[in-house]
């Protein structure tokens, strides 16, 4: 068995190598073939509705149907399908903004030679005395061999700074490191004067450190130059933007690669991505349900069905499962100042922590792996929160602050003449506010200025 997963997991990092070592984007055609099969399939449902379906009730060729319901439904159907075309079309012809339209190439930036870790100290470290240490380490010591033996310090390093901490940092194997007080817990999770709770949080959390199981954040500074550096673009992306394989170039604020619109769905696009769902998610619905309720009718009066018809029920039904869910989806993510690639990230985390808790706590001990959580979350911050790098903010308020960013404000203002219209009709908005999106992100101010996470006790003083 520990073969087989061996075997897997090296495929899985090969793919992603290779993946990766693609450097050649998607020839035209291949990326634009998804956009030819969406306009015959608009195209269709179009026939089909409005020559086999409406056309017939204004002929007066179904029973019971008369010709001013026919009217009514071409005309709704109309409205809702020229709003969908209408939005299609701009989420496909506009850009979603390039990196190398906004930032210059350059060479690769040289990284700054690594810091002392903040948490050694320099008088342990001066004086050789250690928190780990076995028989054959004594002070001044490191395995056995003298610190003069260890490596030399780069040029402007205390060569005793540079060695310390290379093994001290460690606990004891087997010793865990247990905090000797818990900090303040919030009352509508626990009981800070019920001692039974108290106690049973103590014991999940020693069960917890006695195998190294802790919240550990990534430290690696995502937001510094040497690691935004795209060496496929040559230049160092705005924040929030990625390279995308398939089109070969860096995308602002990336949200991922959509083959039904031909191209990435990124920071100057992503509203008419979201107005072309919601548009076709009532299209689709209207489609579906009006068909539905004829064909059922029709059936009722021993008439003829049109395989037509039912082919478009099939369609429409398969469309309003897909682009609704989506819609519901990218709804929460844009509340949540999240993008698709920033969402996979979080989720990641949220795994490996029920991937490593699921090996301190049985299955059935739903409650101790909750009580672990919410004492991270009092130490870090909730991860699809505070630990969001571009979080805007609390409660509602903040959820339609994000909501505006993207979609618009909900008043008319110069850079939205249209006010909250903007979030359902496929407008623009003004040039000024275009360019400006994807190049200006405000940084959570529990994260550092390289982009990691920092403990609660490290936030500023208002948000603790």
């Amino acid at each position: 068995m520990t073969e087989i997963c061996r075997v897997i997991e090296e495929a899985k990092y090969n793919a992603r190598e290779q993946r990766a070592a693609k450097s050649k984007p998607q020839p035209w055609i291949v990326l634009k073939l998804m956009v030819f099969i969406t306009i015959g399939i608009m195209g269709y449902a179009a026939y089909v509705y409005i020559g086999r379906f409406c056309l017939e009730m204004i002929k007066g060729e179904r029973i019971g149907v008369s010709e001013g319901t026919g009217i009514a439904l071409l005309v709704v159907f109309c409205l809702l399908f020229l709003w969908m075309v209408w939005a299609y079309a701009l989420v496909v012809l506009i850009s979603p903004g390039f990196a190398r339209d906004h930032v210059p190439q350059c060479p690769p930036p040289i990284p700054p030679p690594p810091a002392r870790p903040s948490y050694v100290s320099n008088s342990a470290s001066r004086n050789g005395t250690s928190s780990y240490s076995n028989g054959n380490h004594h002070p001044g010591h490191f395995q056995g061999r003298p610190y003069e033996q260890m490596p030399s310090a780069p040029n402007g390093y205390d060569q005793e700074d540079w060695n310390a901490g290379v093994m001290n940092t460690f606990s004891r194997p087997g010793i865990p490191e247990l905090p000797l007080s818990l900090p303040p817990l919030h009352e509508s999770t626990f009981k800070p004067h019920d001692h039974k709770s108290n106690a049973k949080l103590h014991n999940d959390l020693r069960r917890a450190a006695e195998k190294h199981v802790t919240r550990r954040p990534p430290t690696t500074p995502v937001l510094a130059p040497e690691y935004r550096f795209c060496s496929k673009c040559m230049l160092i992306k705005p924040y929030r933007a990625h390279h995308c394989r398939v089109c070969g170039t860096c995308v602002l604020k990336y949200d991922h690669h959509c083959p039904w619109i031909g191209q990435c769905v990124g920071a100057r696009n992503h509203k008419f991505f979201m107005n072309f769902n919601l548009a076709t998610a009532i299209f689709t619905s209207y489609t579906f349900s009006t068909l539905i309720a004829y064909t059922v009718r029709s059936t009722n009066n021993n008439e003829d069905l049109d395989p037509q018809q039912i082919i478009l029920i099939a369609l429409s039904g398969l469309f309003l499962l897909f682009t609704a869910p989506l819609l519901i989806y990218h709804t929460h993510l844009i509340t949540h100042s999240l993008t698709t690639v920033e969402a996979m990230h979080q989720q990641a985390i949220k795994d490996r922590e029920d991937h490593v808790l699921a090996d301190v706590f049985g299955l059935w001990e739903i409650r101790s792996k909750r009580r672990v959580k919410a004492y991270w979350d009092e130490i870090w911050g909730r991860i699809d929160r505070e630990g969001n790098m571009w979080w805007t903010g609390r409660g509602e308020g903040g959820k339609m602050q994000a909501w505006e960013e993207t979609m618009g404000s909900t008043k008319r203002t110069t850079e939205n003449p249209w006010g909250w219209l903007s979030w359902v009709l496929p407008v623009r908005l003004s040039r000024k506010e275009e360019a400006r999106m994807g190049l200006e992100y405000e940084l959570n101010p529990r994260f550092d200025a390289e982009g990691r996470w920092r403990r609660r006790r490290e936030w500023p003083v208002e948000l603790r």
